[in-house]
């Protein structure tokens, strides 16, 4: 999926910053030197069980995120749509449920369809963009179109 490895490193962060805090807080409430011992074992035996089950715990959470986020879909106030910011730079792409920046050197290929123009990331994920020719909302997809062709990469047209 598309945002399967941005939720991962969110949750992942956010996990690792939970396991910091609760060792560090239970080394300040530390009242003897035997009490240290005890705190060595509790921090070990949580740190291996952190490894040990955090990818069921990530990808079960990550799961979860993604249901909720196919049911909310139906109510489009409440999420947003896609947005697409193009610059002589990078590709900005604001979706509902992430974002991502790609620069104009990770365009692999570009292919320009009678309702679509595609454009290939070479990314870790390896993803496709793809833009509506139906929908103009203001925006002029031939200058886009020509900035592709001229400055990144030939547009196969099918």
């Amino acid at each position: 999926m598309y945002f399967k490895r941005l939720y991962k490193e969110r949750v992942t962060v956010l996990f690792t910053i939970a396991l910091v805090g609760f060792i560090f807080f239970d080394f300040f409430n530390l009242k003897s030197d035997d009490d240290v011992l005890k705190w060595y074992l509790r921090s070990s035996v949580l740190m291996v069980s952190f490894f040990v089950f955090h990818y069921a715990f990530v990808n079960t959470i990550c799961k979860v995120i993604f249901k909720v986020m196919r049911k909310l879909e139906g109510y489009t106030n409440f999420i947003g749509k896609y947005r697409l910011n193009f610059t002589n730079s990078n590709i900005r792409v604001n979706s509902p449920i992430g974002a991502f920046v790609h620069k104009w050197s990770q365009i692999e290929k570009a292919v320009l369809t009678k309702d679509f123009f595609f454009l290939y990331v070479k990314d870790t994920d390896q993803h496709i963009i793809s833009i509506s020719n139906r929908c103009k909302n203001g925006r002029n997809l031939s200058d886009l179109i020509a900035f592709v062709e001229n400055n990144v990469t030939e547009i196969m047209k099918i």
